[in-house]
């Protein structure tokens, strides 16, 4: 398949599965909003409604990298990235509209069977533009971190929610208990993630989910220590996003060493 036809699948898919985002959050599918379906399993580690404004930026950014990669086509990085990332990209997008109605629908079970598809699609995607990489090009890799980072905490907050959908017990611990377990893991399996992939960018939409969590805690007034640990991750996961910057040679991504820069 021709370069310029695999982009313009690229927008297509990426347009229908914005409509398919618009209707599940509007309402129209099953007659509830994802904002609903979230209401109704709400657990301690679920972020403040604005905090899900960031689809908002990662759906702009993705929709500018496509039609850059369209117009740009003959530019030889964006053509290997387009030629590396589609298979993957059409996954993506495929598994998100799938994740969309499922969730709708309250099948949270198989939504987050999806989700986890999603998620590490989006991981594959960062690890094939990391190689890349040559501090010329910013856009691809800053979209697809934001995307993968916040993919990330999603999925781990669709799996509490299907949790106290299907009324897990818990082993017998209270639930700021395990939510207090949950937001640690969550942390350092970021930070693992995060020097696994080498995207400055992964840890910052992660550090955002933590401030909603926070701004939640912190408007019911409850759990003061899951609020303060919130904060704590989010103070770790700048610091980790800024470290990684500076380790990267003020870049997203690393230059790996003995790269040929494209011209």
């Amino acid at each position: 398949m021709k370069t310029k036809t695999k982009a313009w699948i690229n927008i297509l898919l990426l347009l229908l599965t914005l409509g398919v985002n618009f209707l599940g959050g509007t309402g129209k599918i099953n007659n509830a909003s994802q904002q609903d379906v979230s209401d109704m399993y709400h657990t301690l580690i679920t972020p403040a409604g604005f905090t899900f404004s960031i689809w908002g930026v990662i759906y702009g950014l993705l929709l500018i990298s496509l039609v850059v990669m369209l117009i740009k086509e003959k530019d030889s990085y964006y053509q290997a990235a387009i030629d590396r990332i589609t298979p993957l990209l059409w996954i993506a997008f495929v598994t998100n509209m799938i994740w969309i109605v499922t969730f709708s629908y309250l099948q949270i079970g198989i939504s987050t069977i999806f989700i986890f598809i999603y998620l590490i699609s989006l991981a594959i995607i960062v690890q094939r533009l990391r190689h890349l990489n040559n501090h010329k090009y910013w856009l691809l890799p800053l979209t697809f971190g934001l995307n993968t980072g916040w993919l990330f905490i999603a999925t781990v907050v669709n799996i509490a929610a299907y949790l106290v959908q299907i009324e897990w017990d818990g082993f017998g611990l209270a639930e700021d208990t395990w939510a207090l377990i949950i937001m640690i893991v969550a942390l350092l399996l970021a930070i693992f993630v995060q020097f696994q992939v080498k995207n400055a960018a992964f840890s910052l939409p992660i550090a955002w989910a933590f401030f909603g969590i926070y701004q939640e805690l912190h408007t019911t007034g409850a759990y003061p220590t899951l609020g303060i640990l919130a904060l704590i991750n989010l103070g770790i996961l700048i610091l980790l996003a800024i470290y990684s910057f500076i380790r990267n040679q003020y870049s997203i991504y690393p230059l790996r060493q003995g790269y040929r820069a494209y011209r």
